[in-house]
């Protein structure tokens, strides 16, 4: 089983992704801004972590086998200021990820840079709510700075599909690399625990390696 350090272990996917993991038996620290955000619980440990230190999250990271990120601007931070809060944190998290010594990173970053329609980027397309595309275009740079300035991580990088919400455990879903999933009715969406299912699979079976995948029903 593996040793894994989640940043952002209390927010909505951060605490199914720590359930997922403590039920497939993984040792889980779970990062957390303030003391008290998660019930104790057998093989968890809680760990107060500044997302944007990279000391901090070198702390959190070291002694781990795998680094994963669920991270998300505090909800109460003004909209306007999230896009560079979000760049300013994801330095932090790949700084602190190196400097604690483990290769292997999971992010959890955003269904925008996903392909819509041929030539079509989500973020670019009519039904996209167009007050989130600079936070959407941040997450777009995290990723490309990924591909070109990571190679010395093992990461990967995990896109929601359009909707994510709270939900049944299925276990049945499917997997894609850069095009939008959708279902025979055209919707986008999948459930939380669900899409924890997809990402501690890829804890597992590290399929995706330097490359970005997307889960959806």
């Amino acid at each position: 089983m593996a040793r894994i350090a989640l940043l952002g272990a209390a927010g909505r996917i951060g605490a199914e992704l720590r359930e997922e993991a403590l039920l497939r038996g993984h040792q889980v620290t779970a990062l957390v801004r303030t003391v008290g955000r998660v019930a104790p619980q057998p093989d968890l440990e809680e760990k107060v972590v500044d997302a944007y230190d990279a000391s901090s999250v070198a702390a959190g990271a070291t002694g781990h086998d795998v680094f994963i990120s669920a991270f998300s601007p505090d909800p109460s931070e003004p909209l306007e200021g999230k896009p560079q809060r979000l760049r300013e944190a994801h330095k932090a998290i790949l700084d602190g990820v190196r400097q604690g010594g483990v290769k292997r990173a999971i992010l959890v970053g955003g269904v925008g840079s996903l392909w819509a329609s041929p030539g079509v980027l989500v973020v670019d397309s009519p039904e996209y709510p167009q007050q989130y595309r600079p936070h959407t275009l941040a997450n777009i740079a995290i990723l490309q700075g990924l591909v070109e300035e990571a190679g010395d991580l093992d990461w990967t990088y995990v896109s929601p599909p359009r909707r994510i919400e709270a939900g049944e455990r299925t276990g049945v879903f499917r997997l894609g690399t850069d095009q939008l999933l959708r279902d025979p009715q055209g919707e986008s969406h999948i459930s939380r625990a669900d899409f924890a299912i997809a990402v501690l699979d890829e804890v597992a079976k590290a399929a995706h390696v330097r490359r970005r995948f997307t889960v959806a029903y």
